[in-house]
């Protein structure tokens, strides 16, 4: 135990000192090159869209077996004196933008059998804001004939023609756009009768970029009877314009169902944003929506829904996606590659390029954003979230100063502990060595002391001697009891005492012919 003791107090301490040599040869600091983060920011793009339905027995409105034939009104010509016309047109945005300006004429074409027919101006053309109205008033003659309609002096004809001519100038974020929008409003002469068409009211769909918009127009007159008809002099409306009697067709967005079979149109919009830890100053975004066309394995086919665009600030882009259309495109090119395809696939995808100016630098930065879909499926099924955003940060390298590190402390840590375990484990080894050593000395002392005692009394007679004779066969071995017998014995025999030290035991003899006499001291 002892000796284990002294072995691992000493290990411990050459241990403790090995550490205390290399600690002191290491730096306390140390210069690293880190990367730090300037301005974090995050890019953040979502699809969205709407899908108009075919009529449908499962959606609505239930198909119709035929189409509806247009109604016509018919007046007696002879009665009509004159018709007070008026023409509406309005703008209508998917957003609001800031003005709509523009002008309008109407004009009136007389056409008869076998000419080319005279023009008249009904509205010159006269600047409106907005949505607008115009009246004006078509006379008819007291001499009217079977299949003509007379508008006046040397002017007839068996149709007139009332045009309304639109010139649209609307005020967008990007600048402005410019549109024309054209309604007419026949009337016939057949026989005695003046027809007019029931179908008053045209709109136009339209789109420029992310705008979307739609123009409608609409007439609505009065005709106003001569006196001395059989009826007097009473005004006839033509048919109230509003809203068709028939449902408008059913939509569809990213939370229903839609089966591809019944989509009869749909409209897409990509919106972006980029958000930042500090105001953004100078910004600037380029942005191109794709459709790309996939067999898996064996093509693909990338078309421009919108095409490079630049845009200031958080946009939206819209665009109308024809399935039809884009099925119709993957089956010609199946038929020129003759490969078959599983999997029919079609991914729009955002690519956005972010320039923006801010304290802590420029942030340059791309960002794209894919939704897939297969067109063999049933139903519209993206397989890719809608939403996405991506993080980004401006950063910078700088040389910093950190601790070093021994073992789990600072240097400067390590230089003081571990010298102060190296001092505990040195004076544990002296306390061991002490131990060790006064429990040997105390265990000997009365035995050594005997034997030196022994040593100067009888300096003359004991011996020391390296080795004892062995014991020879037939020699009698003779043990006493006391150093003081052996010496008494010697001095009879006057023999000398041979002495040997063997470890703590003390060996003394006298050799007498075939006798020894022996006494160990321990």
């Amino acid at each position: 135990m002892k000796t284990t003791l002294l072995v691992i107090t000493f290990v411990l301490l050459a241990v403790s000192l090995v550490g205390v040599f290399q600690v002191y040869r290491l730096p306390v600091e140390t210069s690293v090159t880190e990367e730090v983060a300037l301005l974090d920011y995050e890019h953040h793009g979502e699809f969205d869209y709407i899908v108009a339905l075919k009529p449908s027995h499962l959606f609505g409105p239930e198909p119709p077996e035929t189409p509806a034939a247009t109604e016509v009104f018919k007046y007696p010509a002879a009665m009509v004196d004159r018709f007070n016309i008026a023409f509406n047109y309005r703008f209508v945005p998917e957003r609001p933008t800031a003005a709509v300006t523009g002008q309008v004429e109407v004009r009136a074409a007389v056409r008869s059998q076998g000419s080319s027919g005279e023009e008249i101006i009904l509205v010159p053309e006269t600047p409106k804001t907005g949505d607008f109205t115009v009246e004006f008033t078509l006379d008819i003659s007291d001499n009217i004939t079977d299949d003509l309609i007379i508008i006046g002096d040397n002017i007839s004809g068996s149709e007139i023609i009332i045009t309304a001519y639109v010139y649209a100038v609307i005020e967008t974020e990007t600048g402005p756009v410019f549109e024309n929008f054209t309604q007419s409003l026949p009337l016939r002469a057949n026989g005695p009768l003046i027809e007019v068409d029931g179908d008053l009211t045209h709109s136009i769909a339209g789109s420029l970029g992310e705008l979307n918009y739609e123009q409608q127009g609409g007439f609505a007159y009065e005709v106003l009877l001569t006196a001395d008809s059989p009826f007097g002099a009473i005004i006839l409306k033509s048919p109230a314009v509003g809203p068709s009697s028939t449902a408008p067709p059913p939509t569809a967005g990213p939370e229903d169902t839609v089966l591809l079979n019944l989509i009869d149109g749909m409209n897409v919009s990509f919106a972006y944003r980029l958000q930042s830890g500090q105001p953004l100053e100078t910004r600037e975004e380029t942005v191109v929506v794709e459709a790309v066309l996939e067999s898996p394995g064996q093509w693909t086919k990338t078309v421009d829904l919108v095409p490079l665009t630049t845009k200031t600030g958080d946009f939206t882009v819209s665009f109308p996606l024809d399935l039809e259309e884009i099925s119709g495109l993957f089956d010609v090119i199946q038929r020129e590659t003759g490969a078959a395809a599983q999997t029919r696939g079609l991914a729009i995808r955002a690519r956005v390029h972010a320039l923006a100016s801010t304290d802590a630098g420029t942030i340059d930065s791309d960002f794209v954003h894919s939704i897939r879909m297969d067109l063999a499926a049933d139903t519209l099924t993206w397989s890719d979230n809608l939403t996405r955003s991506e993080p980004g940060a401006i950063t910078t390298t700088r040389v910093v100063s950190q601790p070093e590190k021994y073992l789990w402390l600072s240097v400067s840590q390590a230089r003081i502990f571990l010298p102060v375990i190296a001092g505990v484990f040195l004076a544990l080894l002296i306390l061991a060595l002490v131990w060790y050593f006064r429990e040997d000395r105390g265990a000997l002392s009365a035995a050594e002391r005997e034997a030196r005692q022994a040593h100067k009394k009888y300096k003359g007679i004991i011996v020391e001697t390296k080795q004892l004779p062995e014991v020879k066969p037939g020699e009698t071995v003779v043990l006493l009891n006391s150093l003081d017998d052996l010496i008494r014995t010697a001095e009879g025999l006057l023999k000398p005492v041979l002495h040997k030290a063997e470890g703590s035991r003390q060996v003394y003899c006298v050799l007498d012919a075939s006798t020894r006499y022996e006494y160990n001291l321990s």
